[in-house]
């Protein structure tokens, strides 16, 4: 087989939401929202001088000699497509490649992937190798994130933010509006209920359900203190199993009832049936601390923290 190397700039762009998409208008119209911005992430990465490589699920993955041009592509891939609802999270990094017949190859595949996968919808998240090879005017585009720690990498690495600078998202999904929460989404469900309180309120969900927390009035918990992040983390119910998901640039800290307090950044845990979420401040600083409890379980999973 026939193989190259080289070092380039590799983009992943990954549609989000398409599970829930599917629930909202059916397997053939979802299917052909998800072609239609599948071709559209082509059409962008190939006018900025991509080199397209095989499509896997619903990502779309390209390399570039120019790491400008790759940034450039990558702005305009996580701008609202009013095409379609879907929106994409982006990885960017460069690094040495090998291309095959059937592929690119190489770690720094890998590490564009959980890159794409750190970042929210509508938002690309670059690597430090990849902002160091860009023009000072594209770097002084990126937002810095610290340091993420990236599933199957050893160290965490610095990892820097690109949205689009014109648009006031929350990086969530647009689904259709016949796709929304109404007062039967909301009523009790039998079996098990997330609970999470917040000084007197109270919201809740039932399994297979989630709920958004940060400062953007569309989320579910609505948090004004100025540190918290407009999307900052998701509670979602998945199977039975309690899923926190830090979506910030500032991390979450979190504590089970019997467990020690962790931060998350830009990661998801399994967590226990109670504790206490604390957006960007250590629980014991905070002045917004959330508790969270789930009801009507028999058996307390395992693997939690």
């Amino acid at each position: 087989m026939d193989v190259d190397s080289k070092f380039a700039t590799m983009i992943i762009a990954d549609i989000a939401g398409s599970t829930p998409l599917y629930n909202a208008v059916g397997d053939d119209e979802a299917q052909r929202l998800i072609q239609l911005k599948i071709d559209h992430l082509r059409r962008v990465l190939l006018s900025f001088g991509g080199v397209p490589v095989g499509q896997k699920g619903d990502d779309v993955l390209s390399f570039f000699d120019d790491p400008n041009a790759a940034l450039r592509a990558a702005l305009k891939l996580v701008e609202p497509d009013e095409e379609t609802v879907l929106q994409v999270h982006v990885g960017m990094h460069s690094g040495p490649i090998v291309i095959g017949e059937r592929g690119i190859y190489g770690e720094a595949v890998n590490v564009t992937a959980r890159f794409a996968t750190a970042a929210n919808p509508g938002e690309a998240c670059v690597s430090e190798a990849a902002a160091k090879l860009l023009h000072p005017e594209h770097r002084s585009m990126l937002k810095p994130l610290g340091r993420l720690s990236l599933k199957g990498v050893a160290e965490p690495l610095p990892a820097f933010s690109l949205v689009d600078p014109t648009s006031d998202m929350i990086f969530q999904t647009r689904l259709p509006t016949n796709f929304g929460r109404s007062e039967t989404n909301w009523k009790p469900h039998a079996g098990l209920t997330l609970h999470l309180r917040y000084e007197d309120s109270v919201w809740w969900c039932g399994d297979n359900g989630e709920l958004t927390i940060g400062r953007a009035p569309d989320c579910d918990v609505v948090l004004q203190q100025p540190w918290v992040s407009r999307m900052h983390a998701v509670l979602s119910m998945k199977a039975g199993k309690l899923i926190l998901t830090d979506r910030s640039t500032s991390g979450t800290y979190v504590k089970s009832e019997a467990g020690r307090e962790i931060r998350l950044k830009r990661e998801s845990v399994m967590l226990a049936d109670s504790g206490v979420i604390s957006p960007t401040m250590p629980i014991d600083e905070s002045e917004a601390c959330l508790s969270f409890e789930i009801r009507g379980r028999t058996q307390v999973p395992q693997n939690v923290a």
